[in-house]
């Protein structure tokens, strides 16, 4: 299965995955797994003892293979048969030999299925699970196979010729099912997911294709900078909490581009409905503040990171509703709309990794912090201001939560409610949001 995906992974043109190489690992490893029929056979603490030391032996492999041969502008592909949980939850479930298989292991405490702080834990753990009755005659079959195999000194003895657990796998249907709960509350691994192993091996990699691109495509690369952008209707507190946000990272702060190039001096109420705020045609604003913002993404040093207020999301969302409340609705308008905005956010991730935070506010709370703080009022004339509010809080908010869905992996979007008002809500919310960033990484 191991060499299976790193075929498929290898030969991979997936979209939005960069790979750099593919590694094929193994606990044991190779440069201990002659040995490891030795401690097999001894069993006991002596086998936990070697299969432990296994675990950090190929973390230094690995580490080392990173430093010799990975590039920094790719991924590389570490495929591990088997790692610390395997070691954690084959010696748990052999032990645990009480109630019943699920029951029994899911009183047992936290502790003894975390990670050891100083082994890296993997970004993808995937558990392969099995019916009994599979289990039975694929052991039957590996047995079979393994005897009739010569060894020779290029074919040395497999391990599972004098491993028990093939026959106590066999025998004890309840030991699978207590090994595999066991695997199921490991805690390290960033993501955790099943996979139904009782399908063809062909169906099987299939299915891991599908999930292990995923996470790729949602993996943060670490030589790349972040653009974190914060998203949210009128009054949803992206300014405020924006700037204290880069404040405290000590990040470049960019503000909302229509905000800045609004025409300030010539507002009307209901303006922002067709263009800069002035009442014009919004046809050619839209256009001109979508260049802005590619123009300021350009020149952005690309080792700097950044939070960025509304960006392409936020200003695709405005352009939509500018665009569904004109008298001539185009779905070609609108599909050149979205084409661009995905262009550019496809650009932006070539060399940055995009984070979005959402504020979603009701309309009360836009009302309220209109009333509260006169200058937000200000900023956004309107005719009738409850339903505006209303319309505009609805259409921005599901318009942005569907065009983050679609253009950003969901790892990297943070949705917040930001009804609470004062510098200790604000404040909560950047924490959050830091706490979030820094588990990203």
């Amino acid at each position: 299965m191991v060499r299976r995906l790193a075929n498929e992974l290898s030969s991979s043109t997936t979209k939005n995955i960069d790979i750099d190489q593919v590694h094929i690992c193994a606990t044991p490893t190779a440069s201990i797994s002659n040995v490891r029929p030795v401690f097999d056979k001894a069993g006991g603490s002596i086998a936990r003892a070697f299969y432990m030391c296994s675990n950090y032996i190929l973390q230094y492999e690995i580490r080392k293979a990173c430093k010799q041969r990975c590039n920094d502008e790719k991924i590389s592909v570490f495929i591990v048969d088997r790692w610390y949980s395997s070691t954690c939850a084959y010696t748990i479930g052999y032990k645990n030999t009480n109630g019943p298989p699920s029951e029994s292991i899911d009183l047992l405490p936290e502790s003894l299925f975390k990670w050891p702080r100083d082994l890296s834990p993997p970004d993808l753990m995937l558990i392969l699970e099995v019916d009994d009755e599979v289990r039975i005659k694929r052991v039957s079959d590996r047995a079979d196979r393994s005897s009739s195999t010569q060894n020779t000194v290029d074919d040395p003895p497999q391990a599972s010729r004098n491993n028990p657990w093939d026959e106590r796998l066999s025998n004890d249907t309840e030991l699978g099912q207590r090994i595999i709960s066991a695997h199921h509350r490991s805690i390290g691994p960033l993501c955790r997911k099943k996979v139904d192993a009782n399908k063809t091996p062909d169906e099987v990699v299939r299915d891991v294709m599908g999930i292990t691109t995923t996470q790729l495509t949602g993996k943060v690369r670490a030589s790349f900078p972040m653009t974190v952008v914060l998203t949210g209707s009128h009054c949803s507190g992206k300014t405020s909490i924006a700037k204290l946000l880069a404040g405290n990272l000590g990040w470049q702060f960019n503000p909302e581009i229509g905000d800045i190039q609004r025409d300030k001096g010539n507002l009307v109420a209901g303006g922002h409905l067709s263009g800069d705020g002035s009442g014009k045609d919004g046809d050619d604003w839209d256009t001109f503040v979508h260049e802005k913002e590619c123009k300021r993404d350009n020149l952005c040093p690309q080792s700097k990171n950044r939070v960025v207020e509304t960006w392409h999301v936020g200003n695709l969302a405005w352009a939509l509703l500018r665009l569904n409340g004109s008298e001539s609705p185009s779905n070609e308008k609108e599909s050149m709309l979205k084409a661009r905005a995905h262009q550019a956010i496809q650009k932006e991730m070539k060399h940055r990794n995009v984070v979005c935070v959402h504020l979603q506010t009701s309309a009360e709370t836009t009302i309220r912090r209109r009333q509260n703080q006169p200058d937000n009022a200000l900023r956004l004339p309107m005719e009738n201001e409850n339903e505006e509010c209303m319309n505009l809080c609805t259409f921005l908010d599901q318009q942005v939560m569907t065009l983050l869905n679609e253009h950003i992996q969901k790892k990297f979007i943070l949705v917040l409610n930001n009804d609470d008002d004062g510098e200790e809500a604000m404040g909560q919310k950047v924490k959050e949001i830091a706490s979030y960033l820094d588990n990203l990484k």
